[in-house]
């Protein structure tokens, strides 16, 4: 019986309109965003190591008045020169001297010398001209992976990455908690206002919200998939790049781990099945205590940004702090760990938390399903609340 409830329940999925504007919003918006991304002039890497040797370079003009006369300033200054050359070296690798393997040397020599002025107190160097520590880590991550894997690095082989990264960020968060809240913003209300054949089935209360969740997350899940394919493709044509072997940045245990772009759409996807899940949940439950489907957007969305107005106020509310785990590419990147200050958010730490909140609101669900049973008039007894 579940699954014949299961078949008929994405049959109202795949007439409703609503899913299907939501369809073509998946399937096209990777496209889209990739045309119109790949319209602006990206940075290769050959031109941001140029850059980089700029920006180095002026450098040295704050540290020549200091360093013959401190100490600390003329050990900066002695490093940076190392560093200067060995920025130059980079640039020359990374184009006309086609030698990855030692741009990649060369880099992590970079790094090393610049933890040591790091440790020496950036002494001499203005703010706005210190690299930050944790911008140091995560390219030593990226060099170590590259190198340890023996990966060919050209001047765009970011690229692919960089597109791809970059639109999942677009979809990861506010924009994805969207898409989830109206999907389900009528997941038990649409059968209360259009009664079927099928509203008196001999099926437990807790199997058809297994079946809602399941048929609203293969739904979104199928065109999110097919949209992501549909975008890569034109990126394949369009635009080069060194493939999905090349390393993405990930937080990790207060650290950053460089993994394959396989791997971060692994992760990310993990991570989106597990948001899916517990908004959808979260679906079912505002449908049972208010039944109404503007609710479920507008409350949804209040949950969401309920941490930013506790933040903005001055309030330093880390209960809160899971609602922002939702947003999964932030928590891959560290970019929330960073943000809300607190290093303890990484991937893994996240998706526990998500799955307990899940189990919870799956508890609620139960109960007031429970409750609202016992709420049933004496006389209809065979009356169902959902």
């Amino acid at each position: 019986m579940f699954w014949k409830f299961t078949r008929f329940e994405w049959k109202m999925v795949y007439i409703n309109r609503k899913s299907w504007l939501l369809a073509i919003f998946l399937l096209l918006f990777f496209l889209l965003y990739f045309i119109y991304y790949s319209q602006e002039e990206q940075m290769s890497l050959q031109d941001q190591k140029r850059n980089e040797y700029q920006t180095s370079y002026a450098v040295f003009y704050h540290l020549d008045s200091g360093r013959h006369a401190i100490p600390e300033v003329a050990e900066v200054y002695e490093r940076h020169t190392e560093i200067q050359s060995l920025l130059g070296m980079q640039v020359w690798n990374i184009g006309g001297g086609s030698d990855p393997e030692q741009y990649v040397e060369d880099g992590l020599e970079i790094n090393q010398l610049r933890l040591e002025v790091h440790d020496l107190g950036n002494s001499g160097i203005p703010d706005h001209l210190i690299v930050p520590r944790e911008d140091i880590l995560k390219e030593d991550a990226l060099l170590h992976y590259i190198r340890d894997n023996d990966l060919p690095i050209e001047s765009d082989s970011f690229m692919t990455n960089h597109y791809i990264t970059n639109g999942l960020a677009m979809m990861s968060g506010l924009l994805f908690l969207i898409i989830l809240l109206i999907s389900g913003n009528e997941i038990l209300v649409y059968e209360r206002k259009h009664h079927s054949v099928l509203k008196g089935v001999p099926i437990t209360f807790i199997k058809k919200i297994t079946s809602k969740v399941f048929v609203h997350s293969l739904f979104i899940f199928t065109f999110l998939i097919l949209g992501i394919a549909i975008g890569y493709s034109y990126l394949s044509r369009n635009v080069e790049g060194g493939g999905f072997q090349f390393p993405v940045l990930m937080y990790q245990n207060d650290t950053y781990v460089a993994i394959s772009t396989i791997q971060y759409l692994a992760y990310l996807f993990i991570g989106f099945g597990v948001v899916t899940i517990l908004i959808l949940l979260l679906s079912v439950l505002m449908n049972m205590m208010f039944r109404h489907a503007f609710a479920n957007v507008l409350i949804g969305l209040g949950i969401f940004i309920l941490p930013d107005i506790v933040r903005a106020a001055g309030f330093e509310a880390r209960f809160l702090h899971p609602i922002k785990y939702i947003d999964i590419n932030k928590v891959l990147s560290g970019e929330l760990a960073a943000e809300l200050n607190n290093p303890a958010i990484d991937f893994w730490n996240a998706m526990i938390t998500l799955g307990i909140v899940s189990l919870v609101l799956i508890v609620i669900i139960y109960a007031w399903n429970k409750y609202t049973y016992l709420q049933v008039p004496k006389n209809n007894p065979l009356t169902k609340a959902f």
